[in-house]
Order: C-alpha cells, then sequence, then structure tokens
C-alpha cells in the first residue's frame, strides 16, 4: 500500500501542472491496474490534490501573503490590480463549487462499469486536447487584468473539472490563452485559482465523509509525494510551457482510454 501511496502521489504531483488531467490518469491507474472501485478512486484522487495544493502554497507564497495582506482593505468589484485578483480568486471559487458539486454528487452516486467510467475519462482528455489546441499563446494582458467575465468563464471551466479527464489546469489556462493573457500569466492565474478551489473541495470532502479509506502513513506518504513532485513540476513547467505541445499528449491518452469502453460495448 506505501508503494502505490508513491506512485499515486508522484503521478498526481507531476500531471497536476500539466494540462493532461492528474486526476484522469491517476483514477485510470488505480482502476486499471490496482483494481479500486469508481467511488474509492475518485476520492482517493480528489484527496491527492492536498499534496499540490500544500505545494501550490509553498510556491506562490509571496503572492499568498500579498493577496492576505490587501484583504483588510478589500472593496467589492474590480478597482485595482489587488482588488482584481482578490475578487477573481473569490467569485471564481464560488462558480466553481456551485458547477462542481452537482457534478461530484451524480459521478459518486452513480453506478458506472469500470470501462464507462474509464470512456469518460478519455472522453474529457480528448475535449480538454482539442481546447488546448485552439488556445494560441498571442496574448498580451498580464495576471493584474482579470475582469467579470474572466472570472465567470474560468469559474465555470473549474467547476466542470470535477469530471475525471478534464484538466483543471489546462481548460482554465486555455480559456484564459484565448482570452488573451500571455502564457506565464495565464499558467499563474490558474494554479492560483486553485489553491482556494482544492482547499473548498477538501473541506467539503471530510464532511461528506468521502475521504479514502487508508492508513495514516499511506496518506501522509500520498501527499508528501504529491508536494514534492509537484513542486519539482511546477518549477519545470514554468521554464518549458511554450516548448511542449501537451494537446497532442492529452488527445493520444484519451484515445487509450477509449479503447476498454470500445471492447465492453
Amino acid at each position: 500500500m506505501v508503494l502505490e501511496a508513491v506512485l499515486f502521489g508522484i503521478i498526481q504531483g507531476v500531471l497536476e501542472w500539466i494540462p493532461v488531467s492528474s486526476q484522469g490518469n491517476v483514477i485510470l491507474v488505480m482502476i486499471s491496474l490496482f483494481g479500486y472501485t469508481t467511488e474509492q478512486a475518485l476520492n482517493y484522487s480528489i484527496f491527492l490534490h492536498t499534496g499540490t495544493l500544500m505545494a501550490a502554497l509553498v510556491y506562490f507564497r509571496k503572492d499568498v501573503a500579498r493577496l492576505f495582506r490587501s484583504l483588510g482593505k478589500y472593496r467589492f468589484g474590480y478597482r485595482n490590480e489587488e482588488n482584481r485578483l482578490t475578487s477573481f480568486l473569490i467569485f471564481s471559487t464560488i462558480l466553481t463549487a456551485v458547477v462542481g458539486f452537482p457534478i461530484y454528487l451524480l459521478l459518486r452516486t452513480t453506478t458506472f462499469a469500470g470501462e464507462v467510467f474509464i470512456g469518460i475519462i478519455g472522453i474529457s482528455l480528448i475535449a480538454t486536447g482539442l481546447l488546448q489546441k485552439k488556445a494560441k499563446d498571442k496574448g498580451r494582458r498580464k495576471a493584474g487584468n482579470v475582469d467579470q467575465k474572466d472570472t465567470l468563464l474560468t469559474g465555470i471551466l473549474q467547476g466542470l473539472s470535477v469530471i475525471p479527464g478534464i484538466s483543471r489546469s489546462g481548460i482554465t489556462t486555455s480559456c484564459l490563452l484565448i482570452r488573451k493573457y500571455d502564457s506565464q500569466s495565464a499558467l499563474k492565474l490558474s494554479f492560483l485559482m486553485g489553491i482556494p478551489a482544492v482547499l473548498a473541495a477538501e473541506i467539503g470532502l471530510n464532511l461528506l465523509g468521502g475521504i479514502p479509506e487508508l492508513t495514516t502513513a499511506d496518506m501522509a506518504v500520498s501527499v508528501a509525494s504529491a508536494f514534492v513532485a509537484g513542486i519539482i513540476s511546477m518549477h519545470v513547467i514554468f521554464g518549458i510551457a511554450k516548448r511542449i505541445k501537451f494537446w497532442k499528449f492529452c488527445v493520444v491518452l484519451g484515445i487509450i482510454a477509449l479503447l476498454p469502453l470500445l471492447f465492453y460495448l
């Protein structure tokens, strides 16, 4: 179990910041190779985000600290750069919860054959890849330029990423690139908005009793592995963001994931 926890944590940490759906790929491994049920894999994959949440908090500690310091002066709206960013994070998180929570309950309470669930992941991966292909890095907008429309679109799309296979970072970054942000700003905004969203998801998972049935050691090891791998991969991804076409990898993974569904049908 400990080795499994390390493997799952590394997959989550490495793929969280790459637009190929860490959750979808972790679930594929859990169901296909280790015999997890759909609900077990879904809950465990969400729990693993604790490690990458901690990694994001450490990596963006200066930005997070600045946002907390600005809360005392926060006023509703998008008046200045810090106010805009705070409003963006607050309202995109609310939208994410409104969209994502019902989807999570549906996925959790609906019985799918393993092949069908993997097929959903495959379709979601392909859709994410095609969206990334459309998103060209031609923008010049910066993180401080966020507005209400950016908040609405990314908040809704981040909510859809609860569907395994839809990459949270991929779909939100692609949206921001389409909205004419440069790649560095799009990545930064996507990573920052993931912090409150993942925190809210972990709190919700606890309240719903969805924490996976693991030993304390397995939980600690999986989170630690995701944290270390997340820090390293985040550092690397900022350096290669403009040089790798992840959309192709995403589509290929999606096609592979669809193969079991074809045999099932």
